[in-house]
């Protein structure tokens, strides 16, 4: 049973840039009383809240140490677990920190480096290939390892970013047109907005997010 062409046209703005002559009765249930835009489902799921928090520690003073108690604003942001399945795209994640941290911790072997590189340029003989090698090996090499990794873990990040800010509007016209159906807990396209994209063939939310995210060129799940 397919639902009427009334019923199509009263629910024409159930999802976006979907064209009124669209079936958009769910294919399993074959109703439209319970459909919805991914969008709208995804808006619904995400909701913010602010509050205030106490905090305690330990103050510097001109008379020593002292205890401090304070209070701070926390806003703090919830998802649903349905709006996370039908996430556009993977969450940002912030490479400045990292690589603030990391370039603080090649401090140690930098700073170990550049006077055995100006003994070397002095022309000191006790530089010699051997120290060089004693030194990367056992001092300046274990000293810069958390660095490189924090680093690396950064450029990663970034990367990662670039990729997701890069396919976002791919990604965006096929997440916008897809329609959950509260009813039967799956997610469909009434009409094919990609070229690999089955049109009317339902989704698991989390099969939908992961088509979602390969056409964005960034699929992770």
């Amino acid at each position: 049973m397919t639902a009427s062409k009334s019923a199509h046209t009263a629910a024409v703005h159930v999802a976006q840039g979907v064209p009124i002559d669209v079936d958009l009765s769910c294919p399993h249930c074959h109703q439209i009383d319970l459909v919805q835009s991914v969008p709208a489902v995804y808006a619904d799921g995400v909701s913010s809240s602010s509050g205030t928090g106490t905090y305690s520690g330990v103050g510097v003073a001109s008379t020593g140490l002292i205890p401090v108690i304070g209070t701070a604003s926390i806003d703090r942001t919830h998802v649903t677990m349905l709006a996370r399945s039908l996430a556009p795209e993977p969450a940002l994640e912030s490479a400045t920190r990292l690589t603030i941290v990391g370039l603080l911790l090649l401090i140690p072997a930098v700073s170990m480096a550049i006077p055995m590189a100006i003994l070397t340029a002095m022309g000191d003989p006790a530089m010699s290939l051997a120290t060089w090698v004693v030194g990367l090996l056992f001092f300046i090499g274990p000293a810069a390892a958390p660095g490189v990794v924090t680093l690396g873990v950064a450029r990663g990040r970034a990367r990662s970013n670039k990729r997701i800010v890069r396919g976002r509007s791919k990604a965006q016209a096929v997440w916008q047109a897809g329609v959950y159906c509260h009813r039967c807990g799956i997610v469909f396209w009434p009409s094919s907005p990609a070229d690999d994209i089955p049109p009317r063939q339902p989704f698991t939310p989390e099969n939908f997010r992961s088509l979602v995210w390969r056409a964005g060129g960034y699929r992770k799940t």
